[in-house]
C-alpha cells in the first residue's frame, strides 16, 4: 500500500463479505490509518491491541464516530429533523435538531489535535529511571486528583516508597486506565512535585494495568519505547472517520437523501466541483468536508432487507473480505485441524449455495478446547446453516457430513422412516443431535475433512 493514505484509502470505503470475516474488526485498523495518515500495513504491523487503544482515544475526542444502520433510522436522525420539546410552562414547540452525521461534519472543521508524538520532556528522562503508578486521592474522580493534575503536587498517601527525582509517574484513574504522565521534579518527605507532560481524558495507556501506588517492572526506556509506538510522530491533517456498521440494513435513500450526491469526492467541500445544499430545518448550507472519511461494513449473507442502493454503490470503493482458513493454520484442538475443517465446510457451502454465504474464520479464531468448538457449532454454525438453507436439513447434513459419505453426519440424523413416509414416498425427516458428547468428540469433526481433497 502506498505511504500516501489518500491514495490508498478512499473517502468512501466499504468492507464487505460473509459473516465472521472480520469486517467490524478491521475498521479499527482502517480508522487509525486514516487519522494518522499512515499506510494500513504499518498500523496492522503494530498489533491490534495498540490500534484498538488508539481507536478508543480518537473516539473519545470525536475524531472517530460509529453507528449501526437499521430499518427505523431516517434522514431526521442522520442529517436534520424536527423534535418536539416541552417548555417549562407546559407548551409544546417543535425545534430543528441536527442529525449525527451533520454534527460530526460540523465538529470535524475544528478537530482536536492528536499528533506530535511523545512530549520532549518525557523523552529527556534517564533511560534507567523507575516508572511508578500513582493515584492521587485513590481511583476515580476526586478533589485530590484534580489538585495534583493542576498544580503538579503529589500529596501524602499516594507517594510510593523509593520514588526519586527524575522518575516517571503515571496517574492511574483506575487499574486499567490513566489520565496523566509526568516526571518527578522534587521529593520532600511525604510529598513530591511533578511536571506533567501529558494530561488527558482517562483511558488505557500502553496496555498498563496496575494498582497504585506501585512500581512497574519496566524501566523508563522500555516505557518510552511503548509510548512512542502508541503516540507516533505524524503530521495531523485533521482526518476524521465516520463508521457505518451494517450499512445495507438501512433504507439508504430514506437515510441519506441528497447526501448521496454530496458524498462524491469531487463534490466535497473545498473541491472545484463542490456542491452545497440548503437544509430547510436548520436553515444552513451544508456540504461534506473533504477530510471526513465514511467507512462502512456490509454482510453479504444478509439479504433479508433491501439490497444496497445502486446510487450509493457507485460512490463507494469496495474491499472484499472473505474467509481465510490460513489464519487458522496450525490451530489444532485434540487433533481437529480447524483450518481444514473450515476450508471443507466452505467448499460445500459454495457448491450448495454460494460464496457469499460461507463461514468466516472469526468463528474459530478464539477456540481453545473442545467445549469451545462444541459451543461454536451448537450456538453459531448450525443455527446459521438453518437460516441459510431454510431448514433444509438434508443439505445441512451434506455440509457437515463425512468426507467419505456426506449423507452421513454426526450432528444431523434422519429419523427412522415410517410406513406413512414409505407409502407416499415422502422425504426423510431430520433431527439435530442434542447429545453433548457428540459435539465434544474430535472424531465428529475430523470425519468431515478426512480424505477430502484440499486443493
Amino acid at each position: 500500500m502506498s505511504a500516501d493514505v489518500k491514495e490508498a484509502i478512499s473517502n468512501n470505503l466499504l468492507l464487505y463479505g460473509p459473516p465472521g470475516t472480520g469486517k467490524t474488526y478491521n475498521v479499527v485498523n482502517y480508522a487509525v490509518a486514516i487519522i494518522e495518515g499512515r499506510p494500513l500495513k504499518d498500523v496492522i504491523a503494530g498489533g491490534y491491541d495498540l490500534a484498538l487503544r488508539k481507536y478508543d482515544r480518537y473516539t473519545k475526542i470525536r475524531r472517530i464516530d460509529f453507528m449501526t444502520f437499521h430499518q427505523s433510522l431516517s434522514y431526521d436522525d442522520f442529517i436534520e429533523g424536527i423534535r418536539p420539546e416541552v417548555r417549562d410552562d407546559g407548551s409544546l414547540i417543535y425545534s430543528p435538531v441536527p442529525g449525527v452525521f451533520y454534527s460530526f461534519c460540523h465538529d470535524s472543521k475544528k478537530p482536536v489535535h492528536v499528533g506530535d508524538g511523545v512530549p520532549k520532556d518525557l523523552l529527556s528522562a534517564d533511560p534507567d529511571a523507575a516508572v511508578w503508578a500513582v493515584s492521587p486521592g485513590g481511583f476515580g474522580a476526586n478533589p485530590a486528583r484534580e489538585k495534583a493534575l493542576s498544580d503538579g503536587s503529589l500529596p501524602a498517601g499516594c507517594l510510593p516508597e523509593g520514588i526519586r527525582p527524575g522518575d516517571i509517574v503515571i496517574s492511574m484513574f483506575s487499574r486499567g486506565s490513566s489520565d496523566a504522565v509526568g516526571i518527578v521534579k522534587d521529593v520532600a518527605g511525604t510529598a513530591a512535585s511533578v511536571e506533567w507532560a501529558i494530561v488527558r481524558e482517562q483511558g488505557p495507556l500502553c496496555g498498563i494495568e496496575s494498582d497504585a501506588p506501585a512500581r512497574l517492572s519496566c524501566t523508563a526506556s522500555d516505557f518510552l519505547a511503548s509510548m512512542e509506538k502508541e503516540y507516533p510522530v505524524f503530521e495531523d491533517t485533521g482526518n476524521c472517520v465516520f463508521i457505518i456498521d451494517e450499512i445495507n440494513r438501512g433504507n439508504i435513500s430514506r437515510i441519506f437523501g441528497e447526501l448521496i450526491t454530496l458524498l462524491e469526492s469531487s463534490r466535497r467541500q473545498g473541491m472545484p466541483e463542490c456542491l452545497e445544499v440548503f437544509l430547510p430545518q436548520l436553515k444552513v448550507k451544508f456540504s461534506v468536508p473533504q477530510k471526513v472519511y465514511v467507512l462502512g461494513t456490509m454482510n453479504t449473507a444478509d439479504r433479508s432487507l433491501t439490497a444496497l442502493d445502486t446510487a450509493l454503490r457507485r460512490r463507494f470503493q469496495f474491499v472484499e473480505m472473505m474467509p481465510d482458513p490460513d489464519v487458522l493454520k496450525g490451530m489444532r484442538i485434540m487433533d481437529v485441524d480447524l483450518s481444514r475443517l473450515l476450508r471443507t465446510i466452505n467448499k460445500r457451502i459454495e457448491a450448495l449455495y454460494d460464496r457469499e454465504h460461507t463461514l468466516g474464520h472469526a468463528y474459530f479464531i478464539h477456540i481453545r478446547n473442545m467445549d469451545d468448538l462444541a459451543k461454536v457449532f451448537t450456538k453459531n454454525i448450525i443455527p446459521l446453516l438453518q437460516e441459510y438453507f431454510f431448514d433444509d436439513y438434508e443439505k445441512m447434513c451434506w455440509v457437515l457430513g463425512h468426507a467419505a459419505d456426506p449423507r452421513k453426519c454426526d450432528f444431523i440424523k434422519p429419523r427412522k422412516r415410517t410406513n406413512f413416509q414409505m407409502m407416499f414416498n415422502l422425504p426423510d425427516v431430520y433431527d439435530i443431535v442434542s447429545n453433548p458428547s457428540v459435539y465434544r468428540d474430535p472424531e465428529s469433526y475430523i470425519a468431515i475433512y478426512r480424505g477430502e481433497d484440499d486443493s
